[in-house]
Parts: structure tokens; C-alpha cells; sequence
């Protein structure tokens, strides 16, 4: 008697390929509906509703933290809602596995998770844990306050609150006219090591104080010999004036003696000094963004439709743009070009400055 035999292989890898399926569409589905979860809670939590000020967080990655340790552990400081559609998410990306180990970083609970993501992995947003803000030469003092916020123990509005309205006792302060931005040009570019838990005033003290030490004696000496030069007086604001716009003006060190010298030069011709740096301070727009009616922009730090310096530093400068101004190169250059690369073309005439021009559109065709 035949017995029949069946093959049962068939059967096995098609229930096995079945649990598969089905294991992963409950995978999927589980990550649905916990996002449908995680976007209905911020939907309707009423925390969201009511407004309620975003929370200050520092957070600090652990040196043997795996990504979903990071994620729980951003749930629990409440800076996530769910830390499965934090870790699904961060590994979609590419980010969970380049999250900074012992990184310390200001957040808070009104960010995103995507901006969670790029600032865990960027060193840009690293705090360094002994209090240390590093402040390069020819930044505005908002945006020393925006730098100086992402330390997460004071915001940007309060650190200019401070400057604005704090009193500071250093002598070199006495003669500076009140203004908008009264402490703009002073605040000097450095590395500095704050205390725990600092506070504006701690960050600013530091910065007046360094300035007034790198602006010792000799630079005082420098400035009186300048005004023998000029032929006329020159107070230190007017000279950290000339210092903030050489600063951003000339890029290439060895041209800011020469940038300083075509301010000088022009203020002695009563020229406007057309400075497109003190354009794009007094409007607060990028200089690719400028148009020609901005020309005419309504501002005291305007130098194209008003004669002689603005009323105070568009930037803070540093050592070598003060000494450029302080010794400016003996030149009679009233015109300069700024090319794509950052240089200038130097003229003492309109009509050479005019002909660099065309060359300049001529190079481009």
C-alpha cells in the first residue's frame, strides 16, 4: 500500500514568512500609534494650551549612553514626549549614533526633537563644563548675548537688559555718550572662564575688564600721537568706532592699516564714508539682501547718507583692528573695492575707483 507523502517544507517557510510579515506590521503599527499618541499629546496637552513658558534644561549626555538611553533619559526631563519615536526618529536620520558623549548641552522644552537631534550631535552647541564662552573678534553685542545664552543660565534679553541698564564703574566708560547699544565696541572678544551658575554681569565685568587691560598705557600714547596726526582731537569712541568698522570691513590682516587709513582720509575730505558694514548694522539685514533704497535708510549708524563717523562701534573689535586704527597707513586712498574674496581694490580717485569697477564687471562676462 502506498502511503503519501507530503512535503511540508512549503508550509514551514510560508508560516514562518506569515509571523514575519506580521511581526513587523505590528512593529509598524506599534510606531503609528505611538506617534499618533505623541502628536495627540502635544495637540491637547493643556501645558501646550495654556502657554506656558518653555523650561531651561542642561543636559548632559552620559560618557556609556546608548541612544535609547539618551532618549529615555530626554523623556524624563521632559524634553520629549516619547522616547521610542525619539529613538525611531534619531536612527531614520542618522543621528543616534552621533549623539556627543559627555556633551553638555542647553535645551529646553519648547524645542523640537529635530532640534534636539542636530544640537546633540554639533560641537557648536557643546557647553564646556568649566563655565568657558569663546567670543571672536567683530560680534555685535546681540550677538555676544545669543553666543553667551546658549550657556542655558540666562537668556539673551537679559544679558542685554544688563548692558543696557547695569552700572559699571571702569574709568575708560565715563566719556561714552549715552546711546542705543551704549556698550557696543567695549565688550572685548576673548575666551573667558565664568563661575557656576554665572550671570550676565558675570560675563560683561570680564569683558570690560579685559579691555581695559589690553587698552593700557601705549594705546593711550598711540591715540595722542593719532590726534597729532589727524590735526585733530579724537575721543576713544570714535576710535573703537573706526576699530568696529575696520574690524568687519578687512578680513586680510595686512589690509586693515589700509581700510583705516581711506576712513581717516575721507572724514578729513568730508566725504560720506559709505561703509556698507554700518548699512547693514543700522538696517539689520544681510548685505545680500541690501538694496539701493536701503541706501537712504533713516539711522545715526548710516554712513551713506550722512557725514562723518556713526554715532558709536558697529562691532567689537579686537587687539589688531584697534592697533590698524590707531596706526593707520599713510595713504591717499579715498575709494575701496571689496572683491568676492574678501581683498580690496584700493583708488585715490573716482575715476580709478570707477575703472576697478568695470574691470570687475569685464572679469565677470
Amino acid at each position: 500500500m502506498w502511503r503519501k507523502v507530503v512535503d511540508i517544507s512549503n508550509y514551514l517557510f510560508g508560516g514562518l514568512f506569515n509571523i514575519g510579515l506580521a511581526v513587523g506590521l505590528l512593529v509598524v503599527a506599534f510606531f503609528v500609534a505611538t506617534w499618533a499618541f505623541d502628536l495627540g499629546y502635544n495637540v491637547f496637552d493643556d501645558t501646550v494650551a495654556y502657554g506656558v513658558e518653555p523650561v531651561e534644561v542642561l543636559f548632559v549626555i552620559p560618557e556609556d549612553a546608548s541612544p535609547l538611553d539618551i532618549a529615555r533619559l530626554l523623556r524624563e526631563y521632559e524634553l520629549i514626549n516619547n522616547e521610542w519615536i525619539f529613538y525611531f526618529e534619531s536612527n531614520l536620520n542618522g543621528t543616534a549614533n552621533h549623539f556627543i558623549a559627555g556633551g553638555t548641552f542647553a535645551l529646553n522644552t519648547g524645542m523640537s526633537s529635530s532640534i534636539i537631534m542636530d544640537r546633540l550631535v554639533s560641537p557648536a552647541f557643546l557647553i564646556q563644563d568649566d563655565g568657558q564662552v569663546r567670543l571672536v573678534e567683530g560680534l555685535t553685542n546681540r550677538q555676544v548675548a545669543t553666543i553667551a545664552a546658549d550657556m542655558g543660565y540666562f537668556t539673551a534679553d537679559e544679558f542685554i537688559y544688563e548692558l543696557e541698564n547695569g552700572f559699571f564703574s571702569h574709568g575708560f566708560l565715563w566719556d561714552i555718550a549715552e546711546r542705543p547699544n551704549r556698550l557696543e565696541g567695549f565688550l572685548f572678544p576673548d575666551t573667558y572662564n565664568l563661575p557656576p551658575n554665572p550671570t550676565p554681569r558675570d560675563l560683561i565685568v570680564r569683558q570690560l575688564d579685559q579691555f581695559n587691560e589690553v587698552f593700557d598705557g601705549q594705546m593711550w600714547d598711540l591715540l595722542e600721537a593719532l590726534e597729532s596726526s589727524l590735526g585733530r582731537g579724537m575721543t576713544l569712541e570714535q576710535l573703537i568706532t573706526v576699530a568696529s568698522i575696520v574690524e568687519v570691513e578687512a578680513i586680510i590682516q595686512a589690509e586693515r592699516p589700509i581700510v583705516a587709513s581711506v576712513i581717516y582720509n575721507r572724514l578729513a575730505a568730508g566725504m560720506n564714508l559709505e561703509m556698507i558694514t554700518t548699512l547693514v548694522y543700522a538696517t539689520n539685514r544681510r548685505v545680500d539682501l541690501l538694496t539701493t533704497a536701503d541706501h537712504n535708510f533713516s539711522s545715526p549708524y548710516n554712513t551713506f547718507n550722512r557725514v562723518g563717523l556713526p554715532i558709536g562701534p558697529i562691532s567689537n573689535p579686537g587687539r589688531a583692528a584697534i592697533l590698524s586704527a590707531l596706526e593707520p597707513a599713510s595713504t591717499n586712498y579715498l575709494f575701496m573695492l571689496k572683491l568676492d574674496d574678501g581683498s580690496h581694490i584700493f583708488s585715490e580717485t573716482l575715476a580709478e575707483h570707477n575703472a576697478a569697477i568695470a574691470g570687475q564687471a569685464g572679469g565677470d562676462e
